[in-house]
């Protein structure tokens, strides 16, 4: 599986037999697997019935679960459903390796390394693990560079923050990324109210991270998040050329839903009782399908407030 992953462009793959990004030689094995499961973008768990059977498997799973991860579970042995946690058959969409014709073989090494075998797998099921991880990628690999309406665009910006548009270019801040995208999809599980601050010094990025870095990996997770786009509050947080009815007005179109710009100034200006049908609205024409037909769950409404200080701003300006 390791190898398959490579040979697709995945190479930052922690597995713990590596022996160069696995468990190294006289390191603490349980911290080395919290580690890799706090940096990690999404955990992949190998379903077979030894990890049914496993307390070991379970905790693992269960510390992904709790961080939040992306869970992808991949049967490479036929077991029984039955015997997997109900946390993970309840929730997340299994891919079964060893259903329909076997086409696919692999060549292995076993450890530790003085024996060999081969494993095959149905292409059908490893497609479908494709497509899964694709649509998962948060690397920057997996955004086109330069975007396909401006291929002049300069990767260099000035003073100016990274956008959306930059995400194919935006580094550097992968750690802090995936952490608030663990965060979120935490928040998007609890109760409200559900509110997540980025802090720090002016200047050190907070508008790029915010444009360039966590919006366009959030937009690749519509079935959980609908991020609008940021609203930048300057003087006018609500009626401004970047406030939240230009916000709301750019996200009905991108929806192709035909929503008056006078009905949404309303509602805006109504407050919460006029403004939440709208969202509602606006997160059912965003719901995808499910595979099997059923019911999908609303996405949760990103609302991402650039330069939160400015409404601080605003307030105080309006009293003066």
């Amino acid at each position: 599986m390791r190898d398959w992953m490579r040979s697709h462009g995945w190479d930052d793959v922690f597995l713990d037999l590596d022996p160069e990004r696995g468990i190294k030689a006289g390191e603490r094995w349980q911290d080395a697997l919290k580690r890799a499961a706090n940096r990690c973008e999404l955990v992949i768990f190998l379903i077979s019935p030894q990890w049914s059977k496993s307390k070991w498997c379970l905790a693992e799973f269960l510390l992904a679960k709790n961080l939040s991860k992306r869970i992808f579970a991949v049967v490479v042995e036929p077991t029984s459903l039955e015997t997997l946690p109900i946390e993970m058959t309840a929730e997340w969409q299994i891919v079964d390796l060893t259903a329909g014709h076997r086409d696919q073989i692999f060549p292995v090494t076993l450890p530790p390394g003085d024996k060999n075998a081969e494993v095959s797998f149905a292409s059908d099921g490893l497609k479908r693990l494709q497509i899964g991880l694709q649509q998962a990628g948060l690397d920057a690999r997996y955004f086109a560079w330069p975007p396909a309406h401006e291929p002049g665009r300069s990767p260099y910006r000035g003073l100016r923050p990274l956008e959306m548009d930059d995400a194919g270019i935006f580094f550097g801040r992968e750690a802090p990324i995936i952490e608030a995208n663990d965060r979120l999809r935490g928040l998007a599980a609890a109760a409200a109210p559900r509110l997540l601050v980025v802090l720090g010094a002016s200047g050190a990025g907070k508008s790029s991270f915010l444009r360039a870095g966590l919006l366009p990996r959030l937009g690749r997770d519509l079935r959980t998040f609908l991020p609008l786009p940021p609203i930048r509050p300057e003087r006018a947080a609500l009626t401004g050329e970047t406030g939240l009815i230009k916000v709301l007005a750019s996200a009905f179109e991108a929806t192709q839903l035909k929503v008056p710009r006078s009905d949404i100034r309303a509602a805006v200006i109504g407050g919460a009782a006029t403004l939440k049908p709208l969202l509602a609205q606006l997160q059912a024409a965003s719901e995808i399908p499910t595979s099997h037909g059923g019911a999908a769950p609303k996405p949760v409404l990103v609302i991402a407030i650039d330069q939160g200080e400015e409404l601080f701003l605003a307030r105080i300006m309006h009293q003066a």
